[in-house]
């Protein structure tokens, strides 16, 4: 199997004026344990095959002990964020997905 990207920024763009749309985008990450709330909507998820079955890598703001947002300390213009990875539970909507990085 090759790689999967999902460019969260065109999905945005396709289903933030559907809620039942939007809806099902955010059950997908929750079933796939990602909160909506921490993926940037100009980042990509990417799925791919690996040793321990197909995961999906994605980037996800930092919160504080407070469970707010914070600016990077080494880039204070950006959000604190870093690359996490998870297995998928549940595979996307096929119409999400494209093989080219950054295009859906």
């Amino acid at each position: 199997m090759r790689r999967l990207f999902i460019d969260c920024h065109e999905l945005w763009e396709r289903t933030f004026r559907q809620p039942d749309e939007l809806r099902t985008v955010q059950r997908w990450l929750r079933l796939n344990g990602i909160d909506a709330s921490d993926v940037p909507v100009h980042s990509e998820l990417v799925i791919e095959p690996t040793a321990y079955g197909q995961v999906i890598r994605y980037t996800a703001y930092l919160r504080n002990h407070e469970g707010r947002r914070y600016a990077d300390p080494e880039d204070p213009d950006f959000a604190a964020s870093e690359d996490r990875t998870t297995l998928l539970r549940v595979a996307p909507e096929p119409q999400w997905l494209t093989t080219e990085k950054g295009e859906l």
